[in-house]
């Protein structure tokens, strides 16, 4: 009679425990849990994808993360395990309907996912157009990168110089406003047209610098009409952020000094002439202004093009030692893409693509005013170089460099080295998106392109063309644009 009782009893539990429930597991690890803080579901995106942040937590420790957009492979994303935090990573996205499926995973392999339906209403990342002002659908913010939050004042158009500077009451020029300019202040240029040269005298200091941005990213259109210089920057410790700048006649946007940045400006129309000044999209020539950074910024038509090649007008010119040039797209100079002369030493050049130009990509050199210095200690990283004549080069006073996990394709020589030798790069199709080389296409990586994932983390940016984060995957893509 217990026997019988017994068995009627587990027999009674077990079909309890059918009714709707599940049996508890015999692991006492959890699965882990998954919140999408941003974007919303259903959102409408602008662009070639999406920031996205998400919420994670494990009673013992997050491991993997990984993103799946629209019935793609499942693509992990690069974290640190976490038993509690928020995620930040990127979410690239096709014009249409989209939808990413995000998925976190514990050290056991259990896992729990959440979907996204997005909306993207333009194309993607693309350049300008047959030499025009161009611009694409690029974007009109920065990215995660944002502007400090110093003491802050405005040029807008109706503004008047006697006013305050206030974003209420802006005042009118450039050329006034930076005289007013002290170390960790900030100066916004509101959307429009500022038809002036601009020479910047001011300095600030290591731990102040001075900022002068667009509002919006190309929203402040400068014409130089015709003076040498767009803007001309002769103080040290400045950043000039976000300007579309044309029509100067040796360069865009030049340094003087040392420590100054210049990031996320489009300058293009350049008529610099093929003389013994030459000239440059954004030009960085005096051999002693050491630590000058390049990045994110788009150059193209630089020079009259139809004159053929000049060895004297580049997109991005170098002339001093330690600089950086990173996430730049360059295209359509009469010389090279990027190159280095003068005094450049111990520079790093990487996540650049660089096309089109009429005489090489990305070349490394010295001479003439080099202060006794030659082209060496260099890093060229994870650059996309493409239908250059040259591709990737070392000129004249050269000597051990670094050049690793660059992609040359379709250039007339893709390497003519002189003293050093090439590591870890790839002569294949980047297959971009949608490569034009006129400036039109969609640069972002397709899918199946060998440049993703394939660069080394050495001196890697923390954000791309866009602004946002370099390293998606499990390493850094190739080029300027993060799409892992």
């Amino acid at each position: 009679m217990q026997r019988l009782f017994f068995l009627l009893l587990v027999g009674l539990l077990a079909a309890c425990s059918t009714d709707g429930q599940v049996p508890p597991s015999s692991s006492s690890n959890q699965a882990p849990s998954l919140r999408i803080l941003s974007p919303s579901n259903g959102a409408s995106i602008s662009g070639s994808g999406t920031r996205a942040e998400v919420s994670v937590s494990d009673d013992k420790a997050v491991t993997r993360l990984t993103r799946q957009v629209n019935g793609g492979s499942e693509q992990d994303v690069d974290i640190q395990p976490t038993q509690s935090g928020n995620i930040i990573f990127w979410i690239p996205l096709v014009s249409g309907s989209n939808t990413a499926v995000i998925r976190v995973y514990d050290a056991e392999g259990l896992s729990a996912s959440a979907t996204l339906n997005l909306q993207v209403g333009g194309s993607g990342s693309g350049g300008s157009g047959g030499g025009g002002s161009g611009g694409g659908s690029f974007g009109t913010d920065y990215g995660d990168y944002t502007l400090p939050s110093g003491p802050t004042y405005y040029v807008g158009p109706g503004g008047n110089n006697t006013n305050d500077g206030s974003r209420e009451r802006p005042w009118a020029t450039l050329s006034f406003a930076v005289q007013k300019l002290k170390p960790g202040d900030v100066l916004r240029v509101l959307p429009g047209s500022y038809n002036e040269t601009v020479q910047v005298n001011v300095s600030g200091t290591s731990n102040q610098r001075i900022t002068i941005a667009s509002e919006t990213r190309w929203g402040a259109k400068l014409n130089a009409q015709g003076n040498l210089f767009g803007i001309d920057v002769r103080g040290s410790y400045v950043d000039i952020v976000g300007f579309e700048v044309a029509n100067a006649t040796n360069s865009g946007i030049i340094s003087w000094a040392p420590y100054n940045r210049f990031l996320f400006n489009h300058v293009y129309g350049i008529r610099a002439q093929c003389d013994s000044n030459g000239g440059a999209g954004v030009n960085a020539s005096q051999p002693n202004a050491s630590n000058i950074s390049i990045l994110s910024n788009l150059v193209h038509d630089i020079g009259d093009l139809s004159a053929g090649s000049c060895t004297r007008i580049h997109g991005i010119y170098q002339g001093s030692p330690k600089g950086i040039i990173q996430n730049n797209i360059v295209y359509r100079a009469r010389g090279f893409g990027i190159t280095t002369w003068q005094a450049a030493t111990a520079v790093t050049i990487s996540h650049n693509l660089s096309f089109a130009n009429l005489y090489g990509g990305i070349s490394v050199g010295s001479g003439e005013n080099t202060l006794g210095n030659k082209a060496e200690n260099f890093l060229v990283a994870n650059n996309i170089v493409v239908g250059n004549p040259r591709g990737i080069s070392e000129e004249n006073n050269t000597g051990v460099n670094r050049f690793i996990n660059n992609l040359v394709w379709n250039n007339t020589a893709n390497w003519v080295l002189l003293t050093s030798t090439q590591q870890s790069s790839f002569n294949e199709d980047p297959r971009f998106v949608d490569f034009k080389a006129d400036g039109s296409g969609d640069y972002r990586l397709s899918n199946d392109s060998p440049a993703i994932d394939k660069g080394t983390r050495e001196a890697a940016p923390s954000f791309d063309f866009m602004g946002y984060p370099r390293i998606l995957g499990v390493a850094p893509d190739l080029g300027p644009l993060e799409i892992r």
